[in-house]
């Protein structure tokens, strides 16, 4: 399965091809008609878009992309303005389909301020050079297009965002889940390694969480995860993150904190459960693994931290239980 980056590449591949199409039937028709100074601006435009279509399509990764496009339909709008100052009436229909393709290749902050400046300038151009009815016939349709495409627009992007956050969250606890964990954990392991900072994980469990569940049921079971996990949201630092496995285990996940410090932390974390008021159980206590890493040219995965951070935990429980410790890298 593609990912959402390389269907979107294609898709404006595809667009642009499909634009570039458009405009070259419209050369061949101001050719019929006579109009060539269309012709070579409907020509190259053609050329243009084919480039783009080519670049999305063929070049790995296609980094530059957003800026193309944004170069790409800026130009052609350009070339639309200065066209219509000797052909107004032909030009204005080319602006609609570039108006609404904007609004799919580019972010829609950009698409929304070259459609204004588009609509402004053409409908003044319009109004100088054929007459107010013109103008304004112009002006109100296309403001109406321009409105149903920015409205999808912040709808579709909206619903982008919530489908991310899902695909990345715990739907109980709102942390994060455990793939992210893993992937936020390579791409710290490689940050350390470039920085030579440290890095520390904490894996956390509530005590005796099994024995909750099946004295007090699943309901008071989940809402206390849930409260325990805002509670652990709530004392972590800014650039710290909060994570789950969907069970009982907790994660958290501690950038530029060395072994002494993530102890410092832990010990704080576990004091501040033990001393709060919980529902339906009034107190529970919490044990805490922890682990650190400073990189030394050793190859370290993030599930070797993960599982390090895991066997610290499974030793403060051996050991009694609402106690930290740590796993020496």
């Amino acid at each position: 399965m593609m990912a959402d980056k390389q269907l979107q590449t294609r898709l404006l591949a595809t667009l642009f091809l499909l634009s570039a199409s458009i405009l070259f039937l419209l050369a061949i028709q101001n050719y019929r008609y006579g109009l060539f100074e269309l012709v070579y601006s409907a020509s190259f435009l053609c050329l243009l878009f084919l480039g783009v279509s080519a670049y999305a399509r063929f070049t790995p990764e296609a980094k530059f992309l957003s800026r193309i496009c944004l170069w790409a339909i800026a130009t052609a709008l350009l070339v639309i303005m200065a066209d219509s100052f000797t052909h107004p009436e032909e030009v204005q229909h080319w602006v609609f389909p570039l108006g609404l393709l904007s609004y799919i290749a580019l972010s829609h902050r950009q698409a929304t301020l070259l459609n204004a400046l588009s609509a402004g300038t053409l409908s003044l151009i319009l109004f100088w050079q054929v007459g107010f009815i013109s103008a304004l016939t112009f002006a109100t349709i296309y403001t109406f297009l321009i409105s149903l495409a920015s409205t999808y627009a912040q709808l579709h992007q909206r619903r982008s965002r919530t489908l991310v956050a899902l695909e990345v969250r715990d739907p109980l606890t709102r942390a994060y889940n455990y793939r992210h964990l893993e992937d936020t954990l390579s791409k710290e392991i490689c940050r350390a390694d470039q920085t030579g900072r440290p890095l520390s994980l904490i894996s956390l469990e509530i005590d005796y969480f099994p024995q909750i569940h099946d004295l007090h049921g699943a309901n008071s079971a989940n809402n206390l995860r849930v409260q325990f996990s805002e509670t652990l949201r709530a004392m972590i630092r800014a650039g710290d993150s909060d994570y789950s496995d969907s069970k009982n285990t907790a994660y958290l996940l501690l950038p530029c904190t060395p072994a002494d410090g993530v102890l410092v932390i832990a010990e704080r974390i576990r004091r501040t459960i033990e001393e709060n008021s919980w529902p339906i159980v009034d107190a529970i206590t919490v044990s805490l693994g922890c682990t650190s890493y400073v990189s030394d040219n050793q190859d370290v995965s993030a599930s070797k931290l993960i599982n390090d951070a895991n066997i610290a935990l499974v030793e403060a429980q051996k050991n009694g239980h609402n106690r930290v410790c740590h796993h020496n890298y």
